[in-house]
């Protein structure tokens, strides 16, 4: 049985992005490090990590050979020894070397751009490069960094190690197109503060664009005989945020916070709910539901991956439709 221990730090708005990027290829080379030199090197232990622009996650990945408080000493002895600044020089080369693979599409940059107006942070700046003049800065930021530690397994997710998460304050509008031919995007945003919330606005992500009978097929793209046209989530600073892009061109008629609130409300809520349930199933895990949720919810608590499926089951359809009504 798999097991994992997620190591989160959401970012502080004021400081650069790559210092971030840099404190995690760091500490995962720290945790290897120590591992390599433990008696766990031989566990099949795997980490994976990811920067974003709210931060970053470090998943150490075990089973049930590997001895878990041998792992967590590994684990705070690393952070400790990444705030005594044992950093090493070279992450600098390596991170500009990897940020210098520039990868984004023209639909990724359209379709991220609708972050931008509500943290005020471009997916761009994922992209930059380190500054070595900013050397002294770096290990003033590593020794004061906080973490957050949560434990997943099959079924449940528990916080070990808890922080204070912080909120942004964001711009009041819950709804936006932005038009801007042969794409047009936008977002349908709101605040996670409990795992409800979570589910409740998945599904709504879901409903919108993500299935074939979602309301951009129905009410957008088989109206205008278009192929492209989908919803991504965005977890980041206590704010869900549902990107959508799709195909467009001059006077076409996108879908609104109207029609949408009619979709729903004529809507067999039980067939897309319990389809939105076999979604859940294929594409959520403990592990990611932890990943979306370690930099998002204060006061996270103890829960299990049945009682998520379980709160699927208890939604009813004016759940959705007093959250359309909010926007």
């Amino acid at each position: 049985m798999l097991k994992s221990i997620l190591i989160s730090a959401q970012r502080n708005l004021e400081l650069k992005i790559e210092w971030y990027h840099l404190l995690e290829h760091c500490l995962v080379e720290q945790i290897q490090l120590l591992i390599d030199s433990s008696e766990l090197y031989d566990m099949g232990i795997v980490l994976e990590a990811e920067t974003f622009v709210d931060g970053f996650y470090i998943e150490v990945i075990f089973s049930d050979i590997c001895d878990y408080d041998s792992l967590m000493k590994i684990i705070i002895k690393a952070t400790k020894n990444i705030s005594e600044n044992k950093l090493t020089i070279h992450n600098f080369d390596v991170l500009n070397d990897e940020v210098k693979h520039f990868d984004l599409t023209d639909e990724e940059k359209i379709l991220y751009s609708s972050i931008t107006p509500i943290t005020g942070q471009s997916i761009e700046e994922l992209y930059c490069k380190i500054n070595k003049s900013d050397l002294l800065c770096i290990e003033k930021f590593f020794h004061g960094i906080d973490y957050r530690f949560i434990y997943t397994d099959f079924d449940s997710i528990e916080v070990i190690k808890d922080l204070e998460i912080n909120t942004i304050t964001e711009i009041n509008k819950n709804f936006e197109v932005y038009k801007e031919e042969p794409y047009l995007n936008g977002f349908i945003k709101s605040e996670i503060t409990t795992t409800k919330d979570f589910i409740l606005l998945s599904l709504l992500s879901f409903i919108v664009g993500k299935s074939n009978n979602s309301i951009l097929d129905k009410q957008y793209l088989n109206k205008y005989n278009y192929y492209l046209g989908y919803t991504h989530d965005i977890k980041i600073y206590g704010i869900f945020i549902i990107l959508f892009v799709a195909e467009y061109q001059n006077h076409s008629v996108f879908i609104d916070k109207k029609s949408i609130l009619e979709f729903v409300e004529k809507c067999n809520f039980k067939m897309y709910k319990n389809a939105f349930s076999t979604y859940f199933h294929l594409t959520e895990t403990p592990r990611s539901v932890a990943k979306s949720l370690s930099k998002n919810i204060n006061k996270l608590p103890p829960i299990s991956y049945k009682q998520l499926i379980q709160q699927i089951q208890n939604l009813r359809k004016k759940d959705l439709l007093n959250l359309i009504r909010h926007f």
